[in-house]
């Protein structure tokens, strides 16, 4: 763990990369030296496991990492007050019994 926190602290790396790669590594090294016997097309269905969930989390830092625009937030903003401000006015105008409005 001390290794993960000099990746970070250090370099800057993202915790999660560097955690994949060191596991990527402990399944390649004891795979080498006989520590874990399992079949290859098992033991690639893990690394093609690993890899999916490495991209998911590549898609999740675009999404995040993707600014809105700052003229759709204040337009966003903008429709809503109105529609806070216009519907009970609406309602109030459109209903013409005060038991029918809740």
């Amino acid at each position: 763990l001390d290794f993960l926190k000099d990746c970070v602290e250090t370099y800057g790396f993202n915790k999660v990369e560097v955690l994949l790669h060191l596991i990527q590594s402990v399944i390649t090294n004891a795979q080498e030296e006989g520590i874990l016997t399992v079949p290859p097309p098992i033991l690639s269905r893990v690394y093609q496991t690993a890899s999916r969930g490495y991209v998911n989390l590549l898609n999740t830092k675009k999404i995040t990492d993707t600014k809105f625009p700052f003229p759709y937030v204040q337009l966003i903003n903008l429709l809503l007050l109105a529609h806070c401000i216009m519907t009970p006015a609406v309602m109030a105008s459109a209903v013409p019994s005060k038991v029918l409005a809740p």
